[in-house]
């Protein structure tokens, strides 16, 4: 039967079947006691957690556990077998800040619009990984993540202070707003809830001391459910989760109405690139350890498709956990079937707990919150950034600072944009080209100039052009390369009758480039010096021979017919008569 069931998958592109069903994969008894015994610890650990992350996305709790439901999709077409994916901490965040703008929390407006974001992020996902875009999570540096996630720290305690302490405030766009509702509301907390909470944190704060399996989370959930089954705290001004159905979510499709659709598009893009940088930095991080392979199109396309499956079933967008991954790998997962165990475990508890859920005190899921979201604040790397890169520290700060400024998605993008504009500027007007000179033992050449084991010779100099030619840059390499004549020719005193190009570096050029490089040849021809090409490259030798423009230039093959430029003009003209170099150009 699962060989028929094989041979009809094979009919369907490869990234739309699951590992589990391909030919090549291997799975044994061994694996599933392995992987049942990983699934029902990261369930122990996933069910508080989960309905303390909705809390975050500024839904009831129990829409977590709705949204942990689909995790299962992504490690079954997944590449990663230990990833686990659900609500996570920075992505819930993201979800409550896109969403705010259009419908306040908790209400089924602001639910259906969850659904809907799922949905789109879902989306994003699996075109990329259908269109082979996996390199585009390149284009958002570790710098903005780590100046983003650092600052999401902040913020999310910030958010859950109100629920801590248990003062009601009105949510805004931008943090500030919230920070001086929270001070204001200091006067009106509610004694019992603060007490309560700060309590869960205390405790948790001493379980952390405890290994990673230690289910902290859920023993301190069973405290606070303890506490109000025995001493009712509603009645004293606390408040407690709302009552949750033992019932599994129903589908239902996501309204598409014109305006949201359009507003979220942009806001689902950032979500999707944020928590995909996030999940696949994770599961690269314990494929090292496990040695196994990862496919980062398949990685989205298991990603879309729990997205997806989410927005059908009143979730929200979700991605891979590091807490609940590092958990499942050190608990011994062997395959993405510790995930469906932890989904059956999920499912339980909604069908035959639920009611026992009604008991917690939104202050306990608040403490839970917060402490998940002290990992986050990464001010070590922050500091030890500073001192690798400044540029790279620069961005992690702006993106720190302007996620408390403006919105978060907000932050992010700015973090992306001047994180392009730093490499444009180093790839356009960084420093690319430098003098070389000759290395007296290794007969190579060297930047070094000044030191005395390094040769240069009067009348030639030797300029190395490090990166390649396009029309941006072109003109900013060229001026360097007269700068490097103009302080050869102060420093001895001479003047520079050939200008050798070492282009070992360059791979490419442009029309532009080539148009503005033959100009600037005719340019130093006029002035008497004579251009030479070194370590010329097939790519650019062919676009010089097209070019019907380009004046004559010498192309040099080593060392040997370098140093021979070294001897007088008369000299240098026979040396290189009698050696046959390679001439281009001249066709005018």
């Amino acid at each position: 039967m699962v060989q028929h069931i094989q041979r009809v998958l094979l009919a369907i592109p490869s990234y739309f079947v699951p590992i589990f069903l391909r030919p090549e994969y291997k799975y044994s008894w061994n694996d599933f006691r392995a992987d049942l015994s990983a699934g029902i610890t990261v369930a122990v650990i996933q069910i508080p957690q989960t309905m303390a992350f909705a809390l975050i996305a500024g839904l009831p709790a129990v829409y977590g556990l709705y949204a942990s439901l689909p995790g299962f999709i992504a490690s079954l077409w997944g590449s990663s077998k230990q990833l686990s994916t659900g609500p996570v901490a920075i992505v819930s965040l993201l979800t409550l800040t896109s969403l705010v703008p259009f419908a306040e929390p908790r209400t089924p407006e602001y639910i259906g619009l969850a659904a809907l974001l799922a949905l789109l992020v879902g989306v994003v996902y699996l075109l990329m990984g259908i269109f082979r875009l996996g390199m585009i999570v390149d284009l958002v540096p570790q710098s903005v993540i780590v100046g983003f996630s650092s600052a999401a720290a902040f913020i999310i305690i910030i958010t859950q202070v109100p629920t801590l302490l248990g003062i009601s405030i009105e949510r805004h766009d931008l943090l500030l707003q919230d920070i001086f509702g929270v001070l204001l509301g200091l006067p009106h907390l509610v004694l019992l809830t603060s007490l309560l909470g700060i309590i869960s944190l205390i405790l948790l704060f001493f379980f952390k001391r405890l290994p990673n399996t230690f289910p902290a989370a859920l023993a301190v959930l069973l405290f606070g459910v303890a506490i109000d089954y025995f001493f009712p705290l509603e009645a004293h001004g606390v408040a407690l989760v709302a009552s949750i159905p033992s019932t599994l979510p129903s589908f239902s499709f996501p309204s598409l109405a014109a305006v949201p659709f359009l507003s979220l598009l942009p806001k689902a893009i950032v979500i999707a690139l944020v928590g995909f940088i996030s999940a696949h930095a994770t599961s690269k991080m314990y494929a090292k350890r496990t040695r196994e392979s990862l496919d980062t199109n398949q990685e989205l396309v298991g990603q879309g498709l729990a997205n997806i499956v989410a927005g059908f079933f009143r979730g929200y967008p979700i991605s891979g956990s590091f807490t609940r991954t590092a958990v499942n790998v050190d608990s011994g997962a062997h395959s993405g079937m510790s995930s469906v165990v932890t989904l059956v475990i999920t499912v339980l508890a909604l069908l035959f707990f639920a009611p026992f859920f009604s008991h917690l005190p939104q202050t306990v899921l608040s403490a839970i919150v917060i402490m998940s979201a002290l990992p986050l604040l990464n001010i070590e790397g922050l500091k030890n950034m500073f001192l690798i890169s400044p540029t790279d520290a620069y961005i992690a700060y702006l993106t720190f600072a302007m996620a408390f400024i403006l919105k978060p998605d907000d932050a992010i993008f700015i973090g992306i944009v001047v994180a392009l504009l730093f490499l444009i500027h180093q790839t356009t007007w960084g420093s690319r080209a430098f003098e070389m000179g000759v290395d007296k033992e290794w007969h190579v050449l060297r930047g070094a100039v000044e030191e005395d084991r390094v040769e240069t010779f009067p009348g030639v100099c030797i300029a190395h052009i490090g990166v390649s030619f396009y029309y941006a840059n072109v003109a900013h390499l060229l001026q360097e390369v007269n700068n490097i004549i103009s302080r050869k020719e102060n420093r001895e005193n001479v003047t520079i009758r050939i200008l050798v190009l070492d282009v070992s570096a360059v791979h490419s050029i442009d029309i532009t480039a080539l148009e503005t490089l033959s100009e600037h040849i005719e340019k130093l021809k006029k002035r008497g010096i004579h251009v030479c090409f070194m370590y010329l490259r097939r790519v650019l030798r062919e676009a010089l021979k097209r070019l019907p423009s380009l004046p004559e230039v010498t192309v040099i093959h080593n060392i040997s017919e370098l140093r021979q430029l070294s001897v007088s003009e008369k000299e240098h003209m026979l040396a290189l008569s009698g050696s046959h170099p390679e001439k281009l150009g001249g066709n005018k």
